[in-house]
């Protein structure tokens, strides 16, 4: 990854990952100091940690996010823009951005589409009911290549959660090349995949 990219994202997250991470903190400082005196409170301070790391989970993987885009597209906020538009209207989109490695012997039945990332574009792409709304949308730097692209199926088992189709397609396409896979789900989340891991991140 790209260190300037990442230098040059918004202070905004980065702050707040230093919130995050003092809060923390703070919560770890307060449980070992009480440990010995068998204070129960120390399972608030656990339970609170778990949703406290979850909440960094995210953010890191957002900060993270954004340094990937700038590889892969110039085009990185209209994306962002589109991503963050599906995922207010809960409409389902899976999105492959190509790096160095072809993507198209890994997928097959796409619909050329060759035209300049926009948000209306892909939120047109994506609409319920559209033809086109099923599989995944190829883009190579700054060009929607192709769209309804069927993607391989990962064949690895996942014993903490039960992936769905989508998820299931990003994480195989992504073991096969470095192609960067987003993901916005029915109920409005968001992902991305690469190198075969699924990460959470907020379009917030």
């Amino acid at each position: 990854m790209n260190n300037k990219n990442c230098r040059d994202n918004p202070a905004l997250l980065q702050a707040e990952m230093a919130k995050q991470l003092n809060r923390v903190a703070e919560i770890l400082r307060h449980g070992i100091s009480t440990f010995d005196q068998n204070d129960i409170q120390i399972l608030n301070d656990l339970e609170e940690i778990s949703k406290e790391f979850a909440d960094l989970e995210m953010l890191v993987s957002t900060y993270f996010l954004n340094c990937l885009l700038t590889e892969y597209t110039e085009s990185s906020k209209e994306l962002s823009r589109a991503v963050h538009k599906l995922s207010l209207k809960r409409q389902q989109a899976l999105i492959v951005l190509e790096k160095s490695d072809p993507v198209t012997p890994h997928i097959q039945g796409g619909t050329p589409i060759n035209a300049q990332i926009s948000s209306p574009l892909l939120e047109s792409i994506f609409y319920p009911g559209s033809k086109l709304q099923q599989g995944a949308v190829l883009i190579k730097a700054d060009t929607v290549l192709s769209a309804g692209n069927v993607l391989p199926v990962t064949q690895q088992i996942f014993w903490d959660r039960l992936f769905d189709l989508n998820e299931a397609s990003a994480v195989g396409l992504s073991e096969r090349c470095d192609a960067l896979i987003l993901l916005v789900a029915a109920n409005g989340t968001t992902s991305f995949c690469l190198e075969g891991n699924l990460y959470p991140f907020t379009t917030a």
